[in-house]
Order: structure tokens, then sequence, then C-alpha cells
């Protein structure tokens, strides 16, 4: 079989997103793979902010970060595809 996959993540550094997307193949008991696109997203200075805060936040303001956070990284891998021509 084979598979389209599109990675993010971020680390406690607060560098940036890491952001890969790859193709993968089942060849019996393994696996190939090849890395098409990747590439790391700085973050801009209010979500590292926003980000270097959040154990301060109270459980209410947290939730907010945690809706916030994922429309952004939405928007962040929308982009992505958009400037690596993904959208086919």
């Amino acid at each position: 079989m084979n598979y389209k996959a599109i990675g993010v993540m971020s680390g406690s550094s607060l560098d940036g997103i890491d952001i890969v997307y790859a193709h993968f193949a089942s060849k019996g008991p393994h696996w190939d793979y090849e890395i098409v696109a990747s590439q790391c997203i700085p973050y801009p200075d209010a979500w590292k902010n926003k980000l270097l805060h959040a154990t301060t936040y109270n459980a209410y303001e947290y939730l907010l970060l945690h809706v916030d956070y994922g429309k952004y990284l939405g928007e962040v891998v929308k982009k992505f595809i958009s400037e690596n021509g993904l959208d086919y």
C-alpha cells in the first residue's frame, strides 16, 4: 500500500513548526519512504510569547489557546500545501 502524509511538530525550544510531506510504501514487512517537501516555519513573536507563557494560563485561557493554536497550525499546513504544489 502507498500512503501520503503530512507531519507537523514543534518542540520545547519554540523555534518554530517543523512540517514534512512524505510518501510511504509498504513492501511486505518493510517500508520505503520519500520526503517530498519539508520546512521549518519560525514562530511569529506573538505566537512564541503565547506558547512561552501557556503554563501561567487558567483553564479557560488554556482552552482558548488550544483552539487558536489548532487554527494557526491549520493555516500553516494550508500555506505549506499551496507553496509546495501539493494541492492536487
